[in-house]
């Protein structure tokens, strides 16, 4: 479902509160703009058609491919000419962690997704659940609160046991523990309990119906047998750092910290051994190597920012084809509403909400809508996107045309974004150009990833939009890993940072519910509260 991650925009903003920089892809310059599908709901007039991304893929016997947020391999000359050969992905970062009950990383679940199974696919055109992987089928009660997997026989991890049903409750407990923490907690919330009759079928009884459980219930699975069955040794295990047993398309042979993950291709894979025999993540973390190395033909498959790819156009020296298709992701500007010098779980124990202590400065609503009216979306779209994207109001992509609504958009008004912190007592009183109130300074932190160019440019023109109305804004370019603990650790002011693979369910109960507000774990980090929502 979502994933926090480096590429292409993540995170969350206070949408209860202000919708501010809220912005989707679309086509990029150099492509013709496709005729809008038949299959997807209109949006409003004023926005071009749902957000498109680029895929480019080389022509040679293995294919490379560059692109936006996401990279997908292109066909290739023949099965013969790919078996036996070694596909390279150039990666920002590599994985210290290869759990995936608890690392947060792009290199991380790329791995995970190749050397473990799921209980549950995902056509990926049309985004729907299907039953091609574990699960060959499932029941589901008329209440719609009981789903009963039927898994299929002859899946084996690569030490020869069978993957059976234990191995996905232990990973769904293991989500759902409080010990472990896991930050994928969300994706057990709904769970009340998980059964498993026999080695091949698993019950899931929730709390109440969702429609999201299919897609909750996708999470890479883990090998019960190896881990301590009360979860002791999870965060300990050998198998963390080099898992040497999986059940993917492929398996781990080794990692070179710094330079390399090295997989391998799993020749018992219940759906066929791949035609790649070695499936390399190389780690180039500078954009610009990474574009090097895919025009040199040392990588077959890189992800380069969508700035530059505007700016520089595509990669020179490889054949390459392009594909357009709709970007599932956007990114925003997020207000934490409470003390990050004091962050507080959103729920006790028993289910009831803790007020949060307020931000200093963001815990006022009128400082909040002043930020709104201060931000020029259209300069943001067109200096930042180069005009390739749209506003949006809410978190609901126009794609999801039963949910989605266009809401009223907040204008551009310095003038009135001013007023607004005049009247909330801040002042410009010894006319630098910053306003105080009582003594204080009206200063923010902004942060934001320093591995993406794009989300750097945005989250200067905020700074520089921000400071045009009396606040003084310290731009803090950090790492990943660094914005990561910061976010989750709640203590931040303001962050540039986005979603990607939202999904088509709406109900995106992370971002915005109480129980999600845990300081260290919870995708609730902005601490929104709201009894309705």
């Amino acid at each position: 479902m979502f994933r926090l991650n480096r590429s292409d925009l993540l995170v969350t903003a206070a949408l209860g509160v202000v919708a501010l920089l809220l912005v989707a892809f679309y086509a990029w310059p150099w492509q013709a703009e496709p005729a809008p599908s038949a299959s997807l709901p209109s949006p409003a007039a004023t926005l071009p058609p749902a957000g498109e991304s680029l895929t480019t893929t080389s022509t040679g016997a293995l294919s490379g491919a560059v692109t936006g947020p996401v990279a997908m391999p292109g066909d290739r000359a023949s099965a013969e000419a790919a078996r036996g050969a070694t596909f390279v992905e150039a990666v920002a970062a590599g994985a210290e962690l290869i759990n995936p009950v608890l690392a947060v990383g792009a290199t991380a679940e790329r791995v995970a997704e190749l050397i473990y199974p799921r209980l549950l696919d995902q056509d990926p055109s049309g985004g729907f659940i299907t039953p091609s992987a574990l699960a060959e089928g499932w029941e589901v009660s008329p209440d719609g609160r009981v789903y009963t997997f039927t898994l299929r026989s002859g899946v084996h991890w690569s030490d020869g046991q069978p993957v059976t049903a234990a191995d996905v409750k232990f990973t769904y407990d293991a989500l759902a523990s409080e010990t472990v923490a896991s930050p994928y907690r969300d994706r057990a919330a709904a769970i009340e309990r998980m059964e498993t009759p026999d080695a091949h079928t698993l019950v899931v009884t929730l709390r109440s119906p969702s429609c999201s459980a299919l897609h909750r219930l996708r999470r890479p699975l883990l090998p019960a047998h190896r881990y301590a069955a009360d979860f002791s040794d999870l965060a300990t295990n050998a198998l963390n750092h080099a898992p040497e047993v999986g059940a993917g398309p492929f398996l781990f042979a080794e990692q070179t910290p710094g330079e390399q993950i090295m997989l391998v291709r799993n020749p018992d894979y219940w759906k066929g051994a791949p035609q790649i025999e070695r499936y390399v993540l190389a780690i180039l973390p500078d954009a610009a190597a990474r574009r090097q190395a895919l025009e040199e033909g040392r990588v077959d498959l890189a992800s380069l920012e969508p700035a530059e790819l505007i700016e520089d156009g595509l990669p020179a020296g490889a054949q390459l084809t392009v594909y357009p298709y709709q970007a599932d992701a956007y990114s925003v500007l997020a207000l934490n509403l409470a003390d990050p010098a004091n962050p507080q779980p959103g729920m006790d124990g028993a289910g009831q909400a803790i007020p949060q202590p307020p931000h200093p400065i963001l815990g006022d609503a009128e400082v909040r809508q002043a930020i709104a009216e201060a931000l020029d979306y259209e300069a943001l779209l067109a200096e930042g996107f180069q005009g390739r994207g749209y506003r949006l109001t809410g978190y609901v992509l126009p794609t999801v045309g039963w949910a989605y609504a266009d809401l009223p958009r907040v204008a551009h008004d310095p003038a009135r974004a001013g007023q607004r912190l005049a009247d909330a007592g801040w002042v410009d009183g010894d006319g630098d150009g910053i306003r105080e109130a009582g003594g204080e300074t009206l200063r923010l932190a902004l942060q934001t990833n320093g591995d993406n160019p794009l989300r750097v440019r945005l989250a200067e023109q905020v700074a520089a939009q921000l400071q045009q109305v009396g606040f003084q804004i310290d731009l803090e370019v950090v790492s990943f890993e660094e914005l990561a603990d910061m976010l989750l650790g709640q203590r931040f002011d303001l962050a540039v940072i986005g979603w990607e693979n939202v999904g088509a369910d709406p109900g995106n109960a992370p971002f915005w519910q109480t129980a999600q507000d845990r300081p260290g774990q919870g995708f609730n980090f902005t601490s929104f509260q709201d009894p309705e929502v």
